[in-house]
């Protein structure tokens, strides 16, 4: 995938809006604002999101150590946030900056090149000592900035589904992404690996509940990048819920005589066992 820049795009009101306004005059507000700000900065590469991955104990703390904050600072920036609905908890490992979608603008690095070099034949048209077509040439510039844009998005739908190379891997279900980012193929593979991992839950049953989810909340897709963290997330929720997996004494061929009798303590009589285990002497002096 070509690299790609990306930038945030302050609305010239943007300290003029009521919610801002309001946060400055807290005491410490200019540095929540900033906070705000380093916060947007991380989200716009990833569609808006902010994820809580379990470095630290909690996502305030987590936030706090990846922007190089306060703790406390980035708690009351947050919470405050959250008051005004200008971030959303989507669940508890991640969350989406309502506002951030607006305010991002992004290019590839190709498209830049382009971009850079149509600037340079321009100022090289204004002198004297290069007479040229301007309108041709950047009619010609033009074409190459779209071809440009065309391969970055070949290059970056290859990234986000690179079941496309691997076409031959059978898919169970898909799970919807966020708008305009396709699906998310769970190929048998990945479930065979997910039934090992949890053994206690029917894992096909809980992908379909997923997938229902998905379909009927799509503010709360996921990313390509976030989509495992939910499954891990969403599956581990589910077997801390199940009930405790005690299989049958008999359906493990390898247990040993005294475990079974263990385990099979007051289903049979004791008196039945010191009766079969007469028995058994009685066999062995014959013999």
């Amino acid at each position: 995938m070509g690299k790609r820049y990306y930038w945030l795009k302050l609305p010239d009101d943007f300290f003029r809006q009521k919610p801002i306004k309001k946060l400055r005059k807290i005491a410490g507000g200019d540095t929540y604002t900033i906070i705000y700000l380093k916060m947007l900065l991380i989200a716009m590469k990833q569609d808006g999101r902010l994820y809580f991955e379990g470095v630290e104990d909690d996502f305030y703390e987590e936030l706090a150590l990846e922007l190089d904050e306060e703790a406390e600072n980035v708690n009351v920036t947050v919470r405050f946030l959250l008051a005004q609905g200008l971030i959303e908890l989507v669940d508890e490992t991640e969350y989406r900056l309502t506002e951030c979608d607006k305010m991002v603008g992004s290019e590839a690095a190709s498209t830049q090149r382009s971009r850079q070099c149509r600037e340079r034949k321009a100022l090289q048209c204004n002198t004297n000592a290069t007479p040229c077509n301007t309108l041709e040439q950047n009619g010609s510039v033009e074409k190459e900035i779209e071809k440009e844009i065309e391969i970055d998005k070949e290059k970056d739908i290859n990234t986000l589904c690179p079941e496309v190379e691997t076409s031959e891997q059978k898919v169970f279900i898909s799970l919807p992404l966020v708008t305009g980012s396709g699906s998310f193929d769970v190929t048998f593979d990945y479930l065979n690996s997910l039934r090992q991992l949890y053994p206690a839950i029917d894992v096909e049953q809980e992908f379909r509940k997923m997938c229902g989810w998905l379909d009927s909340n799509p503010r709360n897709r996921k990313t390509a990048r976030g989509i495992k963290r939910f499954i891990t997330g969403w599956l581990s929720r589910a077997q801390d819920k199940a009930p405790a997996y005690r299989p049958h004494p008999g359906g493990n061929r390898n247990i040993g005589t005294e475990q079974y009798m263990e385990s099979t303590a007051g289903m049979i009589d004791s008196r039945t066992i010191r009766y079969h285990q007469s028995d058994y002497q009685k066999c062995i002096s014959v013999f």
